[in-house]
Parts: C-alpha cells; sequence; structure tokens
C-alpha cells in the first residue's frame, strides 16, 4: 500500500512552534472537505474537526496529533550580515553544522548556511548555538532586511520527502509530528459518514515540542473523556539492539514515559484490540512525553495515552519511518474507535 499524498504534503510545510500557521491552512483545507464536522479551535491555534453523537449519554473520545516542529529562529541581526539563531524545541546543535537552511521571511524563502569551521581555523570542535552564525550571504544588517529577513523568522531545512531504495520506508523532516496531524486527517476523513456512540473531536494542537502547550487549551476546552495522542516516537535500533522499540515490527503501545504511567486496564485492552486483530505492537518504554502526558492530568483528570510511530532521527532535519509501522497504526487507530463504547470508557475511569 502507499502512503496517502497528505503525509508528504504535510511535512514539507514549514511550522515550528507557535508558527504553525502553514500547516494550520493544510490541516482546515482538508477538513473543509468533510461537511459531517464542525470546526473548532482554542485560542492557542489548535484546531479540531467534530463529530456529536446522538447519544444523549454520550462519552467524548479526543484524537490529535501536534502540528508544530523543532527548528531555530532567528535571535539577532550582526552589523556584517551574519544570523545568530535560538533553538525552538529539543534540538542537538551538532546537527545543523554545514547544513543548508532557509530562513522564511516576508519575501519567502532565504538560503544560508551554518558554516562548518574548517580545522585549519577551528579552535575547538564542541559547538553549540551561541557558536552558531547563519550565513545567507549578505554583507550588512541592511542587506539582510533588505532580503525580508527578520528577528523572529524560523530557520528550517527545505525538505527532501523520500522514498528508501527498497520502498519501504520514508525519509523526511517534521515525521514528527506531521505524521500525527496526517494520521488524524485520514481518521477525520474515514468517519465523516460513520455514526458513533461518543463524541469524536480529532485535530492537531499546537505548540507541543515547548512544552505540550496546545494540548492543555485544547483539552481545557473540549472536556474529553478519553484523549489519544498520535506522535512519532524515538527509536535507536540501528546502533542499539537492545533499545526500546524496532523499526517494522509494529506501532507503539507507550507503556511509560516520565510523565505517563498508561493504566493496567487501558493497557491490557490496547494489546487485547491489537492481538484480535493481528495488529503487530511493540511494548514501548520512552524517555520524553507526548501530548497524552499533559491530558492525563488535566481538568480533574482523563483517560490518555499514544498510539505511536517508530522512527528514527527525529528531532533532527531527516527522520525515517516504515509503512509497516505506519499500517499498523492506521489499524490500530480505527479498531480502537470502532471497538471503544461509552461503557467501556467508563470502566476505564472507574476506580
Amino acid at each position: 500500500m502507499k502512503i496517502d499524498p497528505i503525509y508528504e504534503k504535510l511535512m514539507n510545510a514549514f511550522g515550528i512552534s507557535a508558527y504553525e500557521s502553514d500547516v494550520k491552512s493544510i490541516m482546515l483545507e482538508e477538513i473543509k472537505k468533510y461537511k459531517n464536522y464542525t470546526i473548532e479551535a482554542d485560542n492557542l491555534g489548535s484546531v479540531f474537526a467534530v463529530k456529536k453523537s446522538k447519544n444523549p449519554n454520550a462519552k467524548t473520545v479526543m484524537i490529535a496529533g501536534h502540528m508544530d516542529e523543532v527548528g531555530l529562529m532567528v535571535s539577532s541581526i550582526m552589523p556584517n550580515g551574519g544570523l545568530k539563531v535560538i533553538p525552538i524545541g529539543g534540538l542537538v546543535p551538532e546537527v545543523f553544522i554545514s547544513q543548508v537552511l532557509h530562513v522564511k521571511g516576508k519575501n519567502g524563502l532565504v538560503p544560508g548556511v551554518i558554516g562548518s569551521i574548517p580545522p585549519h581555523l577551528s579552535k575547538t570542535q564542541k559547538v553549540d548555538f551561541p557558536d552558531f552564525v547563519l550565513d545567507i550571504g549578505a554583507t550588512s544588517k541592511e542587506e539582510v532586511k533588505a532580503f525580508g529577513v527578520s528577528i523572529g523568522d524560523m530557520v528550517l531545512n527545505q525538505n527532501i520527502y523520500l522514498e528508501t531504495y527498497n520502498k519501504d520506508r520514508i525519509i523526511s523532516k517534521a515525521v514528527d509530528n506531521r505524521w500525527g496531524c496526517g494520521m488524524a486527517l485520514e481518521v477525520i476523513r474515514d468517519y465523516n459518514d460513520v455514526e458513533l456512540d461518543f463524541h469524536l473531536i480529532v485535530g492537531a494542537t499546537v505548540q507541543e515540542e515547548v512544552g505540550l502547550r496546545g494540548a492543555g487549551t485544547a483539552v481545557f476546552k473540549f472536556k474529553p473523556d478519553m484523549f489519544i495522542a498520535l506522535d512519532a516516537s524515538p527509536l535507536n535500533d540501528l546502533l542499539d539492539q537492545g533499545a526500546s522499540g524496532k523499526m517494522g515490527e509494529g506501532f507503539l503501545i507507550r507503556l511509560y514515559d516520565p510523565r505517563n504511567i498508561m493504566a493496567p486496564k487501558l493497557f491490557n485492552w490496547f494489546k487485547e484490540v491489537a492481538e484480535s486483530n493481528d495488529i503487530n505492537y511493540q511494548v514501548y518504554i520512552a524517555k520524553g512525553g507526548t501530548d497524552a502526558a499533559r491530558a492525563l492530568d488535566s481538568n480533574d483528570g482523563i483517560i490518555a495515552t499514544t498510539i505511536g510511530l517508530p522512527a528514527r532521527y527525529i528531532h533532527s532535519t531527516a527522520a525515517m519511518f516504515d509503512l509497516k509501522d505506519h499500517f499498523a497504526a492506521y489499524q490500530m487507530v480505527r479498531k480502537v474507535i470502532n471497538t471503544l463504547t461509552n461503557e467501556q470508557i467508563a470502566i476505564f475511569q472507574a476506580h
């Protein structure tokens, strides 16, 4: 099976935290195709398709990706035309050495490079973001402004979305988490004409990479009984064979991360749904968090977990994922929705 083209469109878009407007435009353009939803947004910018159940006692299930990606921002302009940058989200500085990057200025994309100092001139091999200068070829601050570049502009690499040679895997920037946005759009499409026993709210949050902020405002607005994050999770399986998660072996059931331990009833139910439908899954132990962590202890407590995509090299300029894992997650999301009932959600909530 081929992956839907919407994923490439989403991953090609530029959108660091708080600058998600281009991604949001794509989301809205797609959601508007399906007439059985209302579109709602919160004041921070998260956007959702809302489908109300006819059941007067319906509970609310919320499913969300997040629109933002990690990247850089112009923090100052030097008199000689160089640009200083700061990281937005969790990034390893070495990733950007000798990378061609683009500033999204008012005149469009402006190319530049964070140069690698040759060993003849370098005093140290250790670098950090304060050491970086983005060179866009300008010779003065005035010329930088003439290019349409300003302080606050986002800086990202222009994407090369492609298949690996065997066609089994995808390489792209922003897999974390335009994948979750694409999966949310596919859910919206597939359930447009399906009546459900519960209210369904599907979409994407903002500012996940800088503190899970959009999930906080979104769950406050919609007050779901259950929240499912759709997110990519990091692998190091090529180098560390003992690491949690392996590419090509199924979607991730996120049992543990530092802010969300999956409740036993929910964990067992997820495994039963996957196994009864022959969906490959992996139990995943995480070191980072997703929007589900923010939902978990919001309001008076929300049943919250993640359906995860195993992905190598996230939080860099290019990541990789396996289509087998993608389609396992695709199947699991649908089986969860089809199997869930208001009674089952009440069981998860009971203590």
